[in-house]
């Protein structure tokens, strides 16, 4: 079960990265694939997003960098939990 949580959590990483290389090249998140990445990524990056304003922060999204973090930091936290890290 715990594995299966773990690659959940990579799973949504990488449709994160995904999301945010795909709107350097379709920025139109209604046409394939990057509809689907953005329907899972965006949701992820909204309360980021609205902390971190792209607009203060000189035009850049934070918000995939720091989604990913936690992510991460949940997948650790999860591994050290289950006794998989020491």
């Amino acid at each position: 079960m715990v594995s299966l949580v773990q690659e959940i959590l990579n799973l949504l990483s990488i449709l994160v990265i995904a999301d945010a290389l795909l709107s350097w090249i379709a920025p139109d998140n209604s046409r394939l694939p990057r509809s689907f990445t953005s329907a899972i990524a965006d949701p992820l990056s909204a309360p980021v997003r609205a902390i971190l304003k792209p607009e203060v922060t000189g035009g850049i999204d934070f918000s995939p960098i720091v989604v990913i973090i936690v992510l991460n930091s949940l997948s650790q936290a999860i591994a050290r939990a289950s006794g998989a890290l020491p």
